[in-house]
């Protein structure tokens, strides 16, 4: 159990009133707990806060109502909990319990004793030699038993915690091999966790109309990025061909959603070799078959270029420039909104494009590889998860129906596109970088037909060290 901090933030209107309630994904809202009051932030206008109790480690739907003059209405918030450790205990809470068991026996045993020497014996008369050794055989047999008891709840208690161990977050064990085929580089990812291995996952839906979305990251100064959309040919396979990226080390990172609404980022390290001259599509013989070798298409995007300060601008290949703002000092764990102004060489508003649904998309990561997230105008949230909940709250199936799902995408989509969009031109991200650190924002958006990519170098100090 774990309460959750919930924060909501009102950009228009004064709301009266503000509710929250979770729903774990399979069962709705119809078996949840009763909505709870959200409060006011004083001092903080249109800021509302409350800590949410979460019982179990699960995907919920976290269905935020809100109240005020205009009327009301309810949003879904997708929602991922699981346990990443387990507490210990402290070794002086340890010895207060191990006196306090020691005095607990010691009285059992004592008084066991006590009445089975003397508990029948008249006023003033003198355990004889039988009644004592008895009451020695019954204090013996007794803490034989407790021995048994101790024993047999230290067993218990360690099955217990190794099954909460079981079930603590761990990442999605992978491989990830990189091969040259007829001139053209190959990335082949195999998941190998034992849960998938043994089908005890859940299947995969298709976010953005991919089933992964894949990142490469140059490791050393973090000036490359490769966005990519690897072709399932297996069960726990994908594969992808390779853009011409300068060889080096490079962080992985591959993000794939569960039917449940579960996201999940599987992630490596890799040593890319120097590019080969790129052939066309290819077939290579391989363990005594074929080997087909994807095609990259419009989607897939990648870069080699600096990154500027944020608040500068970053010049796009196609002209004009990118520049991304805080509304808000950038410390670590504070609420902002970064916001992207894309510009074309005449100093006029882009018009922006849909990039797989949506006015752009953001990847944010730490320059050691200890963070990253996948960022849209709604958040890191995906919108074909929040399309799932929304349907089993309806009523309807687990089946997926690709009609029905892509509708409700859609009407999200566009909700987003107009939420983000505050001028001709713009792309606002929500986002809390979530400890110090130096980290690179790069940010995609689709002009004429072509993904143009931005980066940006930011500083985030604790909060501590806020002016």
């Amino acid at each position: 159990p774990a309460q959750v901090p919930i924060l909501i933030r009102v950009l228009e209107g004064t709301p009266t009133r503000i509710t929250v309630r979770a729903a774990q994904w399979n069962v709705g809202t119809r078996g949840a707990p009763p909505a709870e009051e959200a409060a006011g932030v004083p001092g903080d206008p249109g800021v509302w806060a409350h800590d949410l109790w979460i019982m179990t480690s699960s995907t919920y739907a976290v269905h935020v109502a809100v109240y005020g003059p205009a009327g009301s209405g309810t949003f879904v918030v997708p929602m991922q909990t699981s346990a990443t450790r387990t507490l210990g205990m402290s070794r002086a809470m340890g010895g207060i319990l191990t006196v306090l068991g020691a005095l607990l026996a010691a009285g059992v045993l004592t008084i066991v004793g006590a009445a089975t020497r003397e508990g029948s014996l008249p006023v003033g008369q003198t355990a004889t030699p039988l009644r004592q050794r008895s009451a020695r055989i019954a204090m013996a047999t007794t803490a034989g038993v407790l021995a048994l008891a101790l024993l047999g709840g230290s067993k218990w208690w360690a099955a217990e915690e190794a099954a909460y161990r079981r079930s603590l977050y761990r990442p999605v064990g992978s491989e990830t091999t990189v091969r040259t085929v007829d001139d053209t580089r190959v990335l082949t990812l195999a998941i190998t966790d034992s849960l998938w291995k043994s089908n005890r996952v859940m299947p995969l839906m298709p976010d953005h109309g991919k089933l992964m979305h894949l990142f490469l990251i140059r490791a050393s100064d973090a000036s490359v990025l490769a966005h990519l959309h690897p072709l399932r040919v297996h069960a726990d396979t994908f594969t992808t061909r390779l853009p011409a990226l300068p060889e080096g080390q490079y962080f992985l990172f591959a993000d794939i959603l569960l039917q449940s609404g579960t996201q999940r980022t599987l992630v490596d390290t890799i040593d890319l070799p120097v590019a080969p001259v790129v052939a066309g599509e290819v077939r290579a013989a391989a363990s005594g078959g074929e080997t087909f070798v994807p095609t990259l298409t419009t989607d897939d995007a990648w870069r080699a270029l600096s990154a500027v300060a944020l608040g500068a601008s970053s010049p796009l290949t196609g002209g004009g420039s990118i520049t991304l703002t805080a509304d808000a000092m950038v410390v670590a764990s504070r609420d902002l909104r970064l916001t992207a102004a894309v510009r074309d060489a005449n100093g006029a508003a882009s018009v922006l494009e849909p990039y797989m649904g949506m006015d752009g998309h953001a990847m944010v990561v730490r320059t050691d590889g200890g963070v990253f997230m996948h960022l849209h105008p709604m958040g890191t949230a995906s919108m074909t998860a929040q399309a799932q909940l929304l349907r089993r709250e309806r009523g309807d199936t687990a089946r997926l129906d690709s009609t029905s799902i892509a509708a409700a995408i859609g009407q999200l989509e566009s909700n987003a596109m107009h939420n983000s969009a505050g001028a001709s031109g713009t792309v606002a991200f929500p986002f809390a970088f979530p400890t110090p650190g130096d980290y690179r924002v790069f940010v995609q958006v689709k002009r004429r037909g072509t993904v143009e990519t931005a980066s940006f170098m930011v500083l985030v100090p604790a909060p501590s060290n806020a002016n």
